[in-house]
């Protein structure tokens, strides 16, 4: 958090939950977030010596989940467009298939479009979603190998 006079800072509260302040500056404080009451909202409130301040809002968000990859199958040179279905995918911040970054867009908190990156071999990978609350791991998608004559 940034802002002002805040070298003084004694305790920060996420809700009714106290945050582990980890670093504190005169204009940043750096915490370690308390854990999840449930996804949703809460307020920030710093207290010094000198009183309290507030106004700001923390927003717990959900683990993602993923319910469906299609299509679930593609050329082993990847460019495949898949689109991930789910739930709490606003805050996606990564789709890796077998580890490997791909490239996504989120559509909706229930949709991310993704691009299979290539792979060195035919075969089903792991598909995994991260966001601010961890990684889900999802179905495979199925490499396979482009026809040679």
């Amino acid at each position: 958090m940034t802002g002002r006079n805040l070298s003084g800072a004694i305790d920060v509260y996420f809700g009714s939950t106290r945050a582990v302040i980890q670093s504190v500056s005169d204009t940043l404080i750096t915490v370690r977030a308390a854990g999840a009451p449930g996804p949703g909202g809460v307020a920030v409130t710093v207290l010094t010596a000198g009183g309290s301040a507030g106004g700001l809002t923390y927003t717990y968000v959900s683990q993602p989940t993923v319910t469906d990859i299609s299509p679930n199958t593609g050329p082993t040179s990847g460019g495949t467009i898949v689109t991930i279905t789910g739930t709490g995918l606003t805050y996606t911040e990564q789709v890796t298939f077998n580890g490997v970054l791909a490239p996504f867009e989120v559509i909706s908190d229930t949709s991310v479009i993704a691009t299979s990156p290539p792979s060195g071999a035919a075969g089903t990978v792991t598909v995994t979603v991260t966001g601010p609350d961890g990684s889900t791991p999802s179905g495979g998608f199925t490499y396979v190998s482009e026809p040679d004559i």
